[in-house]
């Protein structure tokens, strides 16, 4: 009876240790280019002009 207990622990830490190297095996060898990263509401684009450089230190940026 001990024995079996302990054969389920064994099976289920091996499961779980196989089933975490696989995940991230899968998380180093996916391309970062396929996922999209959306903004969270359309209007922040412009609110923070994240496609523009930053303004000078002291100037107004014309652009």
């Amino acid at each position: 009876m001990r024995y079996h207990i302990m054969l389920q622990l064994v099976v289920l830490i091996t499961i779980v240790l196989a089933f975490t190297a696989a995940l991230f095996a899968w998380l180093q060898e996916r391309d970062p280019t396929q996922t999209e990263v959306e903004l969270p509401q359309p209007g922040l684009e412009a609110v923070f002009n994240l496609h523009s450089p930053p303004n000078p230190p002291g100037g107004f940026n014309p652009s």
